[in-house]
């Protein structure tokens, strides 16, 4: 995203036909940025946010915050991604595949999260800590309702063979 643009909204949906996380994630300036992730770079992303998570008390600590209760009151899960019109999209309408991660923290304490094309283009998130801990749960339930079975806690394990 760019230097002024602040994230409005920001939705993971599974794909079958491409067996893809889309992370779609619209800004205040009208931009949507999306961004493909394979099950592999998925529990990369995932493993690098519970790192994270554990760094800042763990997921407890974090779900049980003041602005982490006021995004679930808010309805953080429960409204639809909103389609808006005329949206830029800076990485084409195709969206690219994330290829690389690289991660650090800015001058107040917020995660600053980079997700990358193998061509460098991408997204940076600058995330708190209630939207760390969103971020995480949004991308837990994606790969739940995929089933790739990564071994996180809190999903189920299908009994069903993979063939």
């Amino acid at each position: 995203m760019a230097e002024t643009s602040k994230l409005h909204q920001i939705n993971a949906q599974y794909s079958n036909t491409e067996d893809r996380v889309l992370l779609r994630t619209s800004t205040t300036n009208k931009e949507e940025y999306l961004v493909w992730l394979t099950r592999r770079f998925t529990k990369l992303l995932i493993d690098l946010l519970q790192q994270e998570i554990d760094k800042r008390g763990g997921t407890a600590a974090l779900s049980a915050q003041k602005q982490t209760k006021q995004l679930f009151k808010q309805g953080a899960f429960e409204k639809p991604y909103a389609e808006q019109q005329e949206l830029q999209r800076p990485l084409g309408d195709k969206g690219v595949v994330a290829y690389a991660i690289k991660s650090g923290t800015d001058k107040s304490g917020n995660m600053l999260l980079e997700l990358r094309a193998e061509d460098g283009k991408g997204v940076t998130y600058n995330l708190n800590d209630a939207l760390i801990y969103m971020f995480y749960s949004l991308l837990s339930q994606c790969v739940e309702h995929a089933d790739w079975q990564l071994g996180l806690p809190g999903t189920r394990r299908s009994d069903t063979p993979i063939h």
